[in-house]
Order: C-alpha cells, then structure tokens, then sequence
C-alpha cells in the first residue's frame, strides 16, 4: 500500500494532533534552560536534574552568581551530569559571553539570528545542537534543531538528510516558513516525544505515524 506524501508542516499538524508538547521543556526560567542546555549533552534527564537543583541552589542560575564560582567548585556542583570539568568550562564560556551583553537577555533577542548563532559557536563547548536550542528556547529565534531524533523520524518517512547539520537545516528550513516561533518550538518537542515513542520498526509499524512519507522540495541545483 502506498503511502500518503505530506509536507513538513502537514507533518507538524499531525504531531500536533497526536501528542501533548505542553510544558515539555523542564525548566521554568530563560537561565535554566541555557544551562539545561549544556548539562543535557551526553546525558539524561535523571542526571541533569540532580545538576540543575545544585545549580539552583547555590547561584539561582543566575550568570552573575555562577561568575563568582571558581571552575572546581562549579565542577562539584554539576557533577552529576558528567563530563563535569568540560561542562563546567562551557558554562563559564557562556556566562562570560553574556557578560558582553550585562546579562541582558531581552537586548540578545533584539540581535540577528545570524550574529548570535555565530557569536554562539565561537564559545568553545557549545555545537550547533545547543546553539539552536538556546537560540530556539531562551533568545526566540526561528530555527531548527537537526539532532538524532529529527534524523531518524525523517529517515522513517524515507527523506535522506544531508549529512552534514548545517547542510540538513538549510533544506529542512524553507519547508517550515509558515510557523510561528511557538510553531518552531513544538514542533521539535513532537519531534523529540516521538523519538522516545517510538524505538523499534515494530513501534513504527503501529504507530500513527506510518501512513505517511515525507515529501522536502529539493534544493536548487538538485
């Protein structure tokens, strides 16, 4: 049987209608999810939580407070969430950028996405995964995020992404031209709760979402 072709924001629809993204984020602050962000690298959720709460209690995720940690001791305080000395570099590395700006995250929004995401990348630590998802999350820039869980959902609906991220995002991005930043924002969430749905080709083969194959408008020159 032939499966229905459906274009990305049909795709969307679809996630939409079948699972609740409400609050799917866990975090309640801009701050905390920047540091999420990083934490979450190469690891769970379980161990991150155990990070974020230390975090939180010691420097209310604040920049400034986290500033005035020295590199071991902000070590001890994340070690939960492993790779703790890298991590905890990289949180510095960001807390310094966000010093450049007085740690005012409302001027960071009014800023190109072009200029942050390079500024972003430029901070060693941070990859393009969790410069979307602060860019995405904390600074409300339209982008979207290519991580394992988008590549194999658009390998089941028989779309070969290009390999490289930026190659994949630059084809999958014109596609979602009609949703707004919460569009944007959901739709990775769906994309993320389906991953974890969905495991096997058994799973997939029950899911609702097996019906359909996804259709991308090919690149210029394609």
């Amino acid at each position: 049987m032939a499966r229905k072709q459906i274009t990305l924001v049909e795709l969307y629809n679809i996630l939409y209608d079948h699972l609740d993204s409400t609050g799917w984020w866990p975090a309640r602050t801009d701050w905390q999810i920047v540091w999420g962000a990083v934490l979450i690298q190469n690891t769970n959720w379980k161990n991150v939580d155990y990070a974020l709460a230390a975090l939180q209690q010691t420097t209310d995720f604040l920049p400034a407070n986290i500033r005035q940690l020295s590199n071991s001791e902000l070590e001890q305080i994340i070690h939960s969430a492993g790779f703790y000395v890298r991590k905890a570099q990289t949180i510095k590395n960001l807390c310094h950028y966000f010093d450049t700006y007085h740690d005012d995250l409302a001027q960071l929004r009014t800023l190109p996405a072009s200029r942050i995401r390079q500024e972003l990348l430029a901070l060693s630590g941070i990859g393009r995964e969790t410069a979307d998802t602060i860019m995405l999350y904390v600074l409300s820039k339209d982008t979207f995020i290519v991580d394992a869980y988008a590549r194999r959902l658009f390998q089941r609906l028989e779309v070969k992404l290009p390999k490289t991220y930026d190659g994949a995002q630059k084809l999958i991005m014109p596609e979602l031209a009609p949703l707004t930043l919460r569009g944007f924002q959901e739709l990775h969430a769906c994309i993320v709760l389906t991953g974890q749905a969905i495991k096997t080709e058994q799973d997939w083969q029950n899911s609702f979402l097996a019906p359909y194959q996804l259709h991308l408008a090919p690149r210029k020159g394609e």
